[in-house]
């Protein structure tokens, strides 16, 4: 356990001294979209939840006790256009110490007509992003501790990127309440090539987070700080809401700490309706700000869904708002038991 958190420290030091500011060339960015509606309704980011009521482990390796033995989660969300992301997750049965999930990530953008410099028509072309991973998770305690290797991918016409990347996590569960906290670093690895000559970052991602349920109140809080690693995430287009002095020079846009701080902030709640049915609201912050830049208006920071279980079967939906001048996005999850299907 020691070791783990020592590797841990090293990865994360290593990715806050070279990191570069946000708004830059990166690539593998469908890696940030929600893996699971659940996610998506709960504002976008979690790392943490204190029982395996949905598909987490895309999220932080050490939930892959989220998908038991034999369950299977398939996701669907119309992104942009004629895009579609999907996400397929599956519960391993594999019998060792520990539990073991494998992953799936697909972005389709897509068909596009290929034509020349003078616009004739020469043919098609596809771009599609993806990611296959595999996690595992191993229980010590109270402790629990995961990681997932991924090899990813990016194609376009006749250029591609490749990549593997790993995500490294851990969370401690309080022994009799419902109370998780946990730590992740997201997309850790080495871009092995890329689209051109042109440099890129990988979209790496700390994140902390607890979720808890008050003892007697039919609610589930869930907290995540993302994006850790660099304290200011906040991005200000010079071309938009320019002021100027009296003399006609640019004012600089000032943010205050506090607000740098809320910006990792993304908060999620959970209403129990019964033990099967769920209603899901999310906030999130950095989405807001990001979204008043474009439209004025802080719609992109909300997100609403609702998980219905039963029979071996979850069935969620999930709204947000991925880009803020798109409008809303719907992500449609459902799980199956299979064990309990074929039997």
């Amino acid at each position: 356990m020691k070791a783990f958190f020592a590797s841990l420290l090293i990865l994360i030091t290593s990715s806050v001294v070279n990191a570069q500011p946000f708004g830059g060339q990166r690539v593998f960015s469908f890696l940030d979209l929600p893996t699971h509606a659940r996610v998506a309704a709960l504002g976008g980011q979690v790392a943490t939840a204190t029982r395996p009521d949905g598909s987490y482990h895309l999220n932080n390796p050490a939930l892959t006790d989220s998908l038991p033995d034999n369950q299977l989660s398939i996701s669907l969300m119309p992104y942009l256009a004629a895009a579609k992301y999907y996400t397929l997750q599956y519960g391993l049965p594999i019998k060792s110490r520990g539990t073991w999930a494998m992953g799936l990530q697909y972005l389709s953008y897509g068909q596009f007509d290929l034509t020349d410099p003078a616009g004739n028509l020469l043919g098609t072309f596809r771009a599609d992003d993806y990611a296959l991973s595999l996690s595992h998770a191993r229980t010590e305690g109270n402790f629990t501790l995961g990681a997932t290797i991924k090899a990813v991918g990016s194609a376009i016409e006749t250029y591609s990127a490749f990549g593997v990347l790993a995500d490294l996590g851990g969370i401690w569960r309080h022994p009799k309440q419902e109370l998780t906290f946990g730590l992740v670093a997201k997309n850790v690895g080495y871009l092995i090539n890329n689209f051109g000559p042109t440099d890129a970052d990988l979209p790496f991602d700390l994140q902390a987070g607890v979720t808890l349920k008050p003892r007697y109140a039919p609610i589930r809080l869930t907290l995540t700080a993302h994006h850790l690693q660099r304290f200011d995430i906040s991005y200000n287009d010079p071309n938009l809401n320019v002021r100027y002095d009296l003399n006609g020079n640019p004012i600089p846009q000032t943010v205050s700490i506090v607000e740098k701080a809320a910006r990792h902030l993304s908060v999620g709640i959970e209403f129990l309706i019964s033990r099967n049915v769920h209603l899901l609201a999310g906030y999130n912050h950095q989405k807001r700000q990001e979204g008043k830049l474009l439209t004025g208006g802080g719609g992109a920071s909300i997100s609403f869904g609702a998980s219905v279980q039963a029979h071996g079967f979850q069935l969620t939906y999930g709204r947000f708002s991925a880009v803020p001048t798109a409008g809303g996005s719907s992500q449609l999850s459902l799980r199956i038991d299979l064990d309990r299907l074929l039997n």
